[in-house]
């Protein structure tokens, strides 16, 4: 009867050393999870922050585009305007002499 006695204690002392062990490792793992935690929340802040920056560039990059498409139609018509010149001058001059 004994034995069973013996075993019982050896089984509740292992629990106790498992708990302890267990509670150990809990406090030393605790810290490493937080500063963990900490640099994933670093990480995500500049993620969005880099996303918000991409997405202000993409629309800085549309005006920029609709900026040129304007001012490339405005000289296209300068040019048409600058080469028709020498035939309101041509008219110009048949108008005079008449």
């Amino acid at each position: 009867m004994w034995i069973v006695y013996a075993s019982i204690a050896l089984f509740v002392i292992a629990l106790i050393m498992l708990g302890a062990a267990l509670m150990r490792t809990i406090k030393t793992t605790r810290p490493i999870v937080n500063d963990m935690n900490h640099t994933v929340a670093n990480i995500q802040a500049r993620m969005d922050k880099i996303s918000s920056e991409a997405t202000q560039l993409q629309e800085t990059q549309g005006e920029i585009q609709e900026d040129i498409e304007y001012k490339k139609s405005s000289v296209t018509t300068t040019i048409q305007e600058v080469k028709r010149t020498p035939e309101v001058l041509k008219e110009f001059v048949k108008s005079m002499k008449k």
